[in-house]
Formats: structure tokens, C-alpha cells, sequence
């Protein structure tokens, strides 16, 4: 079979490297029966079934492509965030669902063909672009894959892809369509607008009582104290595990030395460069410097600024002319040179500033070296660290217990909420990245082993949920200040609100805009009447600094000419009236827009069909199977 590949060099390119992955299908839930039969099966579609092995191959692979997205190796805790677990079942449950209705139908694929494409697969080129069996050898080795295994692989990918492109193979979308959107986009409007908040309210409103106990009775809700957690915490940082005082003085002088060359700042000198028209204009130029007039009466007479000159404060090599360069790092201060004949023609340069070149002495610098010689010892022994902390759980030691035998870095958070902040509403202190820690605190439950969470690339969290404070209702006594203020918040808002409809209702039956506005809002703080704005044309997805997304949204609800309110923030409302409407001519969509939308129709219409054949199979899902697929990954190692 793999004698094609050293004939095969053309042909229609895989999809994907490993067959054991589908397109991307947007995430449907897998329904059928949970089977605990063979550990050797994750999931079976009739008479196809899905091994171990693939999943594992198929996990790997998206947390591949996932960590290279992030930008990082992500342990298992993190890509299941994600959802990655879920994701990739629901794609090998996708695939075997094809494989079945492959079967099936008895498509097939030619060996030649299959050979066309492995061979046409640029994993498997070397150097010079041709297909390299040890490339081949070397990949399939990586996965833990037989070629025959591997042949077998790319032959299902084959027989999905037949049945995927004649589903939706070349689906494009309609002009009609395209042209529509095209004029959504690109439609610009023009608004007429004023804009106000809680100040057009002359009298602030007071609660009575009664009103207060109205509210809070109403809006309980609004005053329940969360739910809290009791956590104990053992973080390592490198930052936190420097020991300033081990590094010798051997060390320090070794650094410096290494570091000799990064020391040196070069002389810098700050350059003026006066550019002239021709050779003619230098000489008459040079004659006037050397007969005593001033380099600045100079360039005034030439219709220049001095200050126009400038190059600024810059090191030989940060000139780009040579000649230009070289001419200034000759110069004497404050001393315009001779004509240098530059790239671009004469110039004549002068030196205000000149910094001499200078290295940095090792006194200067030690303790800088001391702390990041500390720095790197700590961050190289980081996983020394964590290999102790993880041995020491293993051994049925607390965190506070291993906390005072390593001297490492220990406290108790009394009260932390699903957001990482405690009951003063303020993010847990001391805590590297507290709402992620706070995330894997409420995926936890009291007593519970569990993973550390890395920070950053250089340390390490444990954490241990030692209480649950449940959420609970706030008395009225407790909140009355808080009741009170959102009363006169909502209250102050209404009214505004009210204000803003009656404008809008004036102005729709036929009254002046401006008029309607110097009667309903008071004057701007010169005493005069406030009149409404006009905007510069906008598209519906524009973002301007002074035109708020709520105006450009209810703007482009209504038709032309047509009244409306909008909320603008918090406490701020608009009334504005849609002044035009225009699409511009020979307005297309992006080709790439255009094909992308065409790709999520295909990928959407591909995805439609196989949950139409997979609501047509006998589906079953072996949580077993799939959970000692994850053995190889428990605890999580040091990933990253």
C-alpha cells in the first residue's frame, strides 16, 4: 500500500492530519444509553464503535490546537474549562456517526487515491518538498500509530469527507443574500439628538418609609448576601521563594561579565539636520555660517524652524545615513558643519547635546543582579517545590501542615464568593489571579482533593474548601441605606425616562425639536437653552466617542424620520430623530467575509446532517471507557 506514496504527489489535500477528527460541528448534546461494557470502547453507533485509544488521540490533538491559540501548554483542568472533554466526544461520536452511515451506503476509497493524499500531506515532506517516509515513521511513532493503523485512519476520513461534500460540497450562498447584508452593513445614518441624565430632575425624590419597606419587599432579590467559602491556600511563586542572600559574590561577577557587553549605553548626541534644496543653496548657506551669522537667522531665512530640525537624542547607529552620521559624530558642539553630501541631498547638521558613552560599573548594578540571579534559581527550582508540596498530599498531609515543614506560603481566606471577593465586595488581597482560583473553589466541594491551578509560568496554588457559607437574605435593618438609595436611583430614573418620552411624544406630533427641548429641560450651566445634536453619518456598527451605542442601536430600529428614546447608561437617556438613511454605491461584502460566511453555511448545513443521521442510530456512551482514557493525565502534572 505505502509503495503508491512514493508515486503519489498530487491530488486533493487531507482535511485533517490524524482521521480521527471531523470538521469543527457546533456542540449538540450526545443523547442514548450509557453502556459499561468494553474499556476498550468510549462510544459505539450501531455496529461502529470509538476506542480508547482514538479518544485520546482525538484529545490530544484539540488540546494541541487549543494551547496554541492561549499561547501556553494548558494542564487538563484548564482545557476542561473549556470544554474540551465534552467537545471532542461529541466530534469522535460526529465522525463515528459518519463511519456508520458510510458502511452503510459501502462508499469506498481506491488505494491510489489514498496514497495521492497522504503523500500530498505537507507533514510528511522534507526539505526539498517531497514526501519523506521518515517523516512518516517519525509522526506516526509520536501518536503511537502502526501505518496500517494510520492507512485505516485517513481511509474513514476519505469515506466522511464523500459523504460531507455531497452534502454540502461548493454551497453558496445567494446573491440576494449577500446583497442584503451588504446594505445592513454598510447603511449609514444621520441623527439629530439630545442627550441627559439624573440633572434634569429638579427635586430629588425622598422615600417615606413606606416606601422604603414597598421596595425592599419588591427587590429582595437585589439584597441577599452570596454564598461564601472558607479556603485555605498554599501558593509557591518564584518570586516568593528568592533568597538574595545564597547568591555569592562569584556569582554577581560571573553575571556582570557575561552582561559587559548589554552594559555599555553608546554616546548619544542630539542632531539638528538642515536639508537643502541644491548644490547652490548649500554654498550660499556655508558662506553665511562662516562669515558669522547665526545658525537660527539661517534657517529662518529659509522659511524653517529650528525646532523642525530635530533628529532627536540619537546613538551613531540609530542614523540611517552614514554620511549624515558620521558628519555628526565629528561635530563640535553647538557647531554646524560643513556640506555633508547625504542620500537625499546637501545637509548641514549641528550638535546640541552630546552624552558621552558610558558602562554601567558593577556597584551600580550588583544588587539588580543579586535579586534576578535569585529570581531565576527560584523559578528553576519552582517544580522542585511542587514535586515536594505533591508528595507530601500524597501522604495524607494538610496544607497548613506542609505549608510549616517547606516555610512556604500559607493563609486562610475567611469568606470568598464566586467572583474572588470577600464580604466587603473587594477582590481577596495576596491571592495571585483570585477569580480563577475562585471559579475552581465552586467547582469544589468541602474536603475535596484537588488539582493546583497553575500562576503563570512560575508558580503554583492548593487550595482546600473548608466551609461553605450559604447564601442568605439581608435583613432591612441591614440594607435600609442601600433600599433607600436604589429607591431614589429608580425612582430619579423614571422620571428622567418620563421627561425623555414626553420630548419624544411632542416632537412626533409636529412640534419644534429644539423648542420642545428648551421648554422640558432646564438650561446648560451658561443659562442657555439646550438644543439637540447632530451626528456625522454612522453605520450601524460604528464606534464613536461621542455618539453612544444606545443611540446608534435605537436608531437604527426606526425608520427615517421617525422619534424614539434610547438608555445611554446608567442614569442617562437620549431622545433623537433618524435625519437620513443612505447605503453607498457598489457597497460589497469582503471576499474573505463572503467565504467565510459560506464556510459556516457549509460547516452549519454538514453539522444539521449528521445530527439528522445521529438521531437515526443506536448511540451509547461508556463513561467508564472514557474516564480511564483520562489515566495517563490524573493529577495533571506540571503542564505548562
Amino acid at each position: 500500500m505505502l509503495d503508491f506514496l512514493r508515486r503519489g504527489s498530487t491530488g486533493w489535500l487531507a482535511k485533517i492530519l490524524i482521521g480521527l477528527l471531523v470538521l469543527s460541528f457546533a456542540i449538540w448534546g450526545i443523547s442514548g444509553s450509557i453502556i459499561f461494557g468494553n474499556q476498550n470502547t468510549v462510544a459505539q453507533v450501531g455496529d461502529t464503535k470509538v476506542s480508547t485509544l482514538d479518544y485520546r488521540l482525538a484529545y490530544e490533538n484539540q488540546l494541541l490546537a487549543l494551547s496554541q491559540q492561549v499561547g501556553r501548554r494548558l494542564t487538563q483542568q484548564q482545557a476542561d474549562a473549556f470544554g474540551l472533554r465534552q467537545n471532542v466526544l461529541n466530534q469522535v461520536v460526529a465522525g463515528a456517526v459518519l463511519d456508520e452511515n458510510t458502511r452503510k451506503m459501502g462508499l469506498g476509497v481506491s488505494e491510489e487515491e489514498l496514497a495521492k493524499a497522504i503523500a500530498a500531506d505537507p507533514t510528511f515532506r522534507d526539505l526539498s518538498g517531497n514526501f519523506s517516509r521518515s517523516a512518516l515513521t517519525a509522526t506516526l511513532r509520536q501518536y503511537g500509530l502502526s501505518e496500517q493503523e494510520y492507512i485505516q485512519s485517513r481511509k474513514l476520513v476519505a469515506m466522511r469527507n464523500q459523504l460531507q461534500d455531497g452534502t454540502a460540497a461548493s454551497l453558496a450562498l445567494p446573491t440576494a443574500f449577500a446583497d442584503a447584508l451588504s446594505n445592513f452593513q454598510n447603511e449609514e445614518r444621520v441623527f439629530e439628538y439630545v442627550e441627559f441624565g439624573a440633572e434634569v430632575v429638579e427635586e430629588k425624590p425622598v422615600p417615606s418609609e413606606a416606601d422604603i419597606e414597598a421596595y425592599y419587599e419588591d427587590n429582595k432579590s437585589r439584597f441577599v448576601a452570596p454564598e461564601y467559602r472558607k479556603v485555605n491556600v498554599l501558593q509557591i511563586e518564584a518570586a516568593k521563594l528568592v533568597k538574595p542572600d545564597e547568591v555569592t559574590d562569584e556569582d554577581l561577577r560571573a553575571e556582570y561579565e557575561n552582561r559587559q557587553s548589554n552594559l555599555t549605553t553608546p554616546e548619544r548626541r542630539r542632531v539638528e539636520q538642515l536639508v537643502l534644496a541644491n548644490a547652490e543653496e548649500a554654498a550660499t548657506v556655508s558662506a553665511e555660517l562662516k562669515l558669522g551669522k547665526s545658525f537660527e537667522d539661517v534657517v529662518t531665512g529659509l522659511g524653517k524652524k529650528v525646532e523642525d530640525l530635530s533628529l532627536g537624542l540619537v546613538s551613531a547607529g540609530e542614523l540611517p545615513d552614514k554620511s549624515v552620521s558620521d558628519g555628526a559624530f565629528a561635530a563640535t558642539l553647538n557647531q554646524p558643519t560643513d556640506v555633508i553630501e547625504g542620500v537625499f541631498g546637501p545637509v548641514i547638521v549641528r550638535v546640541t547635546e552630546i552624552e558621552q558613552e558610558r558602562t554601567t560599573t558593577f556597584d551600580e548594578i550588583k544588587d539588580q543582579l543579586r535579586n534576578e540571579i535569585a529570581l531565576r534559581v527560584a523559578g528553576d527550582s519552582i517544580f522542585e517545590t511542587y514535586d515536594l508540596v505533591e508528595e507530601e498530599r500524597g501522604a495524607g498531609e494538610t496544607l497548613k501542615q506542609i505549608a510549616d515543614k517547606f516555610e512556604l506560603e500559607y493563609r486562610v481566606v475567611d469568606a470568598m464568593d464566586n467572583r474572588g471577593e470577600n464580604k466587603a465586595g473587594v477582590v481577596v488581597p495576596g491571592i495571585s489571579n483570585p477569580r480563577n482560583l475562585a471559579r475552581a473553589v465552586f467547582a469544589s466541594s468541602v474536603d475535596e482533593d484537588n488539582d493546583p491551578l497553575e500562576i503563570g509560568s512560575d508558580g503554583f496554588v492548593w487550595f482546600e474548601v473548608a466551609e461553605v457559607i450559604p447564601e442568605r437574605q439581608k435583613p432591612l435593618d441591614e440594607v435600609r441605606e442601600d433600599v433607600s438609595a436604589s429607591w431614589i436611583s429608580d425612582e430619579t430614573n423614571n422620571q428622567s425616562k418620563a421627561i425623555a418620552d414626553k420630548i419624544a411624544e411632542r416632537v412626533s406630533n409636529g412640534e419644534d425639536f429644539n423648542a420642545v427641548i428648551a421648554e422640558e429641560l432646564p438650561s446648560d450651566s451658561l443659562g442657555a437653552a439646550v438644543t439637540f445634536s447632530t451626528s456625522d453619518a454612522v453605520s450601524r456598527s460604528a464606534q464613536t466617542s461621542n455618539l453612544s451605542r444606545g443611540i446608534i442601536e435605537a436608531g437604527f430600529e426606526a425608520k427615517v424620520g421617525d422619534v424614539t428614546t434610547a438608555s445611554t447608561g446608567t442614569e442617562t437617556f437620549a431622545v433623537l430623530r433618524v435625519k437620513s438613511a443612505e447605503t453607498k454605491d457598489g457597497s460589497n461584502l469582503p471576499t474573505e467575509q463572503l467565504e467565510n460566511l459560506n464556510a459556516l453555511a457549509t460547516q452549519d448545513m454538514v453539522g444539521q446532517f449528521v445530527q439528522d443521521l445521529q438521531s437515526r442510530e443506536s448511540v451509547s456512551i461508556n463513561q467508564s471507557a472514557i474516564d480511564a482514557a483520562f489515566n495517563p493525565y490524573a493529577g495533571g502534572g506540571h503542564g505548562g
